[in-house]
């Protein structure tokens, strides 16, 4: 029970076990367990990618002959292009053909996205962590106008409030751009409204922005290069 606790402390805290010299002491099975988990609370798939570069620098020379088995269990092809390109003449990578496996193809994936239908493997699905939010505003009550927001989190399975809208509104739109959530048009109960709010669920202030030029309700929106 100890045991678990503890790894599941580790899965949950994993940002701050990184900077700790615990973490470079730990044995490459322990490790592996932390690498292959969908649960490990990273912000994306480079944090845990350079976790692993530090812990075998610590001791090169015992940890390169593990090198390959670990870095399996990274989504390399969820990385950013740019740093697989450094990967495949980099000294730890370029003599173990594993290896060279590996960062090939996270290339290709990059590549070829017309044919990555084909290449789904373990590597190519992201973790809980780095998927994003899904949350849910607004709706109907018993009060007929639910004002707060919601956001579901798929690493934990938990719903959460987030947020609380300035007052009722009905039949809206929302998109989200810069992770912000924009609620647009709609009803207040009397009429329908042009204003436009953004709500930033980092610092949970609300702000009103440029109005539309015409009031709607029951409209679907989208958001398109920024926009």
């Amino acid at each position: 029970m100890f045991l678990y606790s503890l790894y599941s402390f580790c899965l949950e805290n994993i940002m701050e076990v990184i900077r700790n010299q615990e973490f470079l002491l730990l044995p490459a099975e322990e490790l592996h367990k932390l690498l292959a988990s969908d649960d490990v609370n990273v912000p994306d798939e480079e944090t845990i990618f350079h976790a692993l570069m530090m812990w075998v620098k610590y001791d090169m020379q015992t940890r390169c002959n593990d090198l390959s088995m670990l870095l399996a269990y990274i989504r390399l092809p969820l990385l950013p292009p740019q740093i697989l390109a450094d990967l495949e003449n980099h000294v730890l990578f370029k003599d173990d053909l594993e290896c060279q496996k590996l960062i090939l193809e996270a290339m290709k994936y990059h590549l070829l996205p017309e044919r990555r239908t084909l290449m789904q493997s373990p590597r190519t699905k992201p973790r809980k962590s780095t998927v994003g939010t899904l949350y849910a505003v607004g709706g109907m009550d018993n009060n007929k106008g639910a004002t707060t927001i919601e956001k579901y989190d798929l690493r934990t399975n938990i719903w959460i409030q987030a947020g609380v809208m300035n007052g009722r509104r009905l039949q809206f739109g929302v998109a989200v751009i810069d992770d912000k959530l924009f609620v647009i048009g709609g009803r207040d109960g009397l009429k329908t409204l042009n204003t436009v709010e953004c709500y930033n669920p980092k610092t949970k202030q609300w702000t009103f922005v440029a109005s539309m030029s015409i009031a709607r309700s029951t409209v679907g929106v989208a958001a398109l290069n920024g926009k």
